[in-house]
């Protein structure tokens, strides 16, 4: 389907390649997974496979799609073989309702009437969008926006299906539904889909090849488990983006498999111990009394909500998209009414959920600088630790998606406020990042700042949050230290707690299994 023949690739801004003699092949008919680090070129290598997305910048090499180079397809044959979806699915809607999104291309391929409404109407059948088809595109979930995105996509009948990091906004529970509609549809019209991820749970056992990207060159690529298993073997930094049942095996000493079922059965003949969390009791900086809030009169997204955030600590709330929790962060900086009582004496700065909303410079150090000139040397401390020294001349926008993460990051930190609010702060980042990241927010926190973050990615959230609680009803419930939460959750949880949830014992990461015997 797809030959790639020593493809090398450079930003006009940049002062490096983003991608290096890249040569692969994409067989027709399977699914193809490019996993890679945090700014290793998986974003650009997806947007060589699409004519209309061709970046802008220095290249060498050839693209050829079924024997044709990609820049000499006919406008039409790519708009309707190759679908692509973004990462972010309201940032892929251009219509106002469900039903014209669904449309909107059919309408651009001049397709007559009559059969444009079959189409459609046989699509949204299909996907079961039948609840939500005159609703507006504003007013739906993560979830439902990436699935009209797809349905949209879809109804062109392509041949080729590209997602670059679909699930990367979408909550576990949208996550799986997702996944299960692209396997269904892979099944039932041997579709060729690539897709990238950084979580590589469910998206590395539904793949037939998996390649690996790191600093824009291919170091691995074949099947999934010897993919992983060559990674855990060279101990690469990828190694902890990892689905957590392969690092639980690899733990435990025990053969890798994608089985839940075989892992749960050799795991339970070993003996373990875990490594416990120290908690101490801390003051309230942050009180939230019988708060309510909506965008809607009558139709109250926050409900009698009521929740006390502690000094030095990071709280994590997790639930399902459209369950409040950024609305919550809005009251908290106050930027939407509401009724009720929050009180906070401390300064508080808000990271939102899309990144690209705090950039306001071409270049990344220029925009830092914007916090402040004297914090020069700061910032170059912050770009080192945070791996973006190489990116600092580069244009905030040609960063990756966990790059901006942590760009936006470190301009929230230049702020030097006592309380910070992240709206999905790992959304886009590998595991190492993620790690990094979470390091960073420990050391905050032992400097006396409070750290509030909403978040899809419960093993960060199991990993790094003092408290978690999760967002439902327009409330906070069951709030709890993350291993306790975790381990009595029985479907919003982690994979390893799902593995080891009969067990005296419940394993909620791989990390904090020690003596095993």
């Amino acid at each position: 389907m797809y030959e790639i023949n020593n493809l090398t690739f450079r930003y006009m801004l940049s002062d490096r390649n983003s991608l290096e003699q890249v040569s692969l092949k994409i067989k027709k008919g399977k699914i193809t997974l490019i996993a890679g680090p945090s700014g290793s070129g998986k974003t650009t290598l997806l947007r060589h496979l699409k004519k209309e997305l061709l970046p802008k910048g220095k290249r060498s090499g050839k693209v050829l799609y079924d024997g044709q180079e990609i820049e000499q397809l006919k406008d039409l044959q790519s708009v309707k073989e190759v679908g692509y979806l973004f990462q972010n699915p309201s940032a892929q809607m251009v219509m106002d309702t469900v039903w014209h999104e669904i449309a909107f291309g059919l309408e651009n391929l001049g397709m007559p009437y009559e059969q444009m409404k079959r189409t459609v109407a046989e699509i949204v059948n299909y996907f079961d969008l039948q609840k939500i088809y005159h609703e507006d595109t504003d007013k739906l979930s993560g979830g439902q926006k990436q699935l009209v995105n797809l349905a949209a996509v879809m109804a062109m009948h392509p041949k080729v299906l590209i997602l670059d990091e679909p699930t990367a906004q979408l909550d576990p529970a949208a996550r799986k539904d997702f996944l299960v509609m692209l396997q269904k549809l892979h099944k039932e019209f041997g579709l060729t889909i690539i897709l990238t991820s950084h979580n590589l749970e469910d998206v590395m056992e539904m793949s037939d090849e998996c390649v690996i990207l790191d600093d824009g060159k291919v170091i691995e690529q074949g099947n999934p488990k010897e993919v992983a298993r060559h990674l855990q073997k060279i101990h690469h930094p990828l190694e902890q983006s990892l689905p957590q049942i392969l690092r639980l095996e690899e733990k435990f000493q025990i053969e890798l498999t994608f089985s839940m079922e075989e892992a749960r059965e050799q795991i339970r003949k070993k003996e373990y111990q875990l490594i416990k969390k120290t908690h101490f009791e801390r003051k309230t900086v942050l009180s939230i009394s019988h708060l309510y809030a909506g965008y809607e009169k009558g139709k109250d997204v926050l409900s009698n909500l009521s929740v006390e955030v502690k000094e030095g600590e990071i709280f994590a709330a997790v639930g399902a998209n459209g369950s409040g929790k950024s609305t919550l962060l809005s009251c908290m900086v106050k930027q939407m009414k509401f009724d009720g009582k929050l009180k906070c004496k401390k300064k508080i700065v808000y990271m939102p959920q899309d990144p690209t909303l705090l950039f306001v410079k071409d270049q990344l150090f220029e925009d830092l600088l914007e916090m402040g000139k004297e914090k020069e040397v700061k910032i170059d401390k912050l770009l080192e630790m945070a791996d973006l020294m190489r990116e600092k001349n580069s244009h905030p926008y040609d960063l990756s998606g966990g790059q901006q993460q942590m760009a936006a990051l470190i301009k929230v930190l230049l702020a030097d406020s006592e309380i910070l609010l992240l709206d999905e702060p790992t959304k886009g980042m590998d595991r190492e990042h993620s790690r990094k990241f979470g390091e960073l927010l420990r050391k905050l926190t032992d400097q006396g700042k409070t750290i509030f973050i909403v978040s899809h990615d419960l093993e960060f959230c199991a990993e790094y949050a003092d408290r978690v609680g999760m967002m439902f009803d327009g409330k906070i419930e069951g709030i709890d230290e993350p291993s306790k939460f975790f381990a009595q959750n029985y479907f919003y949880t982690t994979e390893c707690a799902k593995i080891t949830r009969d067990f005296e014992k419940v394993i909620v990461l791989p990390q904090e299994v020690v003596n095993v015997c």
